[in-house]
């Protein structure tokens, strides 16, 4: 695969997503006069795009896999001028490892840093293809107020530990707008959270997928939830692309979105002393590698 025409000023943008079990990067060209300002709207030519269903093995993939979509394309990593990245929430050890990439990336060619949402972004594709899945029979009860536009979007990330990480957006338009804060709820909160949303509700995520079967128990019961199917697990790559596009770029260090400890941290004092440290000398240690530089 060749691509003469791939690049024209002032060059490409890549997107990054490492928050789940499919790993994703995409391509895109930026149209000329989009770097004029910190972002916004502005045009971007799909180019490429990879997936692979590895989790916790970005490192192994991620990088390779940018090299060799930019060796077929002809093109190379100075090329970048962007470089969005889902900070969150989502996976600790994927989050880690996508973020280091970008901003080593971004050193390297002095490329400009953007943060994604990962439950925006899931929530976005919803909201646009809505009608695209009642039309699939993506939602249960499709056809009893559950077509395109309207209602909401119910955005889920698997968290571990009986929650997932949550937030509820508008269903309808080209763009998800946000009805409250992400945050991360037990699975015994989630009645009191879905109640409050306008009807219908469609859910998403591997936070539905991972707990389908409370999910499906749930829906039972409130026929205004319409669970959405594991295609829409993860978002499409095209989608990704879309909201890098809208990002908001910069020349500063990209945080991750946690919302939560992580395991290690709430597991530390028994780390510690399998280690040979007390509690305090393993917090101490913890916070120094935690401190940004």
């Amino acid at each position: 695969m060749t691509c003469a025409d791939c690049l024209s000023e002032p060059g490409l943008l890549l997107a990054l997503n490492g928050a789940d079990e499919r790993l994703q990067l995409a391509l895109g060209r930026i149209a000329p006069g989009g770097l004029d300002d910190g972002g916004g709207d502005e045009s971007v030519a799909p180019l490429a795009a990879q997936e692979w269903t590895v989790p916790g093995s970005a490192v192994r993939f991620l990088a390779p896999g940018i090299r060799q979509v930019l060796d077929s394309l002809g093109l190379a990593a100075r090329d970048i001028r962007r470089i969005a990245c889902v900070v969150g929430p989502g996976s600790f050890t994927g989050l880690r490892m996508s973020l280091a990439l970008a901003q080593g990336l971004a050193a390297g060619t002095d490329a400009e840093l953007a943060g994604l949402n990962h439950l925006e972004l899931l929530a976005c594709e919803a909201a646009q293809c809505s009608g695209e899945a009642s039309g699939q029979g993506a939602a249960q009860g499709a056809g009893q107020g559950g077509g395109q536009g309207g209602g909401s979007v119910a955005a889920l990330v698997w968290s571990r530990r009986g929650q997932v990480y949550a937030q509820a957006f508008s269903g309808g338009g080209d763009q998800a707008l946000p009805l409250g804060p992400a945050q991360v709820l037990a699975l015994a909160a989630l009645p009191e959270f879905l109640a409050a949303l306008p009807r219908p509700v469609r859910l998403l995520g591997g936070g539905l997928r991972r707990n389908l079967p409370f999910f499906e128990e749930l829906a039972g019961r409130d026929p205004g939830l319409r669970l959405l199917p594991a295609l829409w697990d993860a978002p499409r790559p095209s989608a990704l692309l879309d909201l890098a596009s809208r990002a908001a770029y910069g020349l500063q260090a990209l945080e991750p979105v946690y919302l939560r400890a992580s395991d290690a941290e709430d597991n530390l004092a028994a780390i510690a002393a399998g280690r040979g440290l007390d509690a305090v000398e393993a917090q101490a240690v913890l916070d120094r590698g935690s401190r940004a530089v």
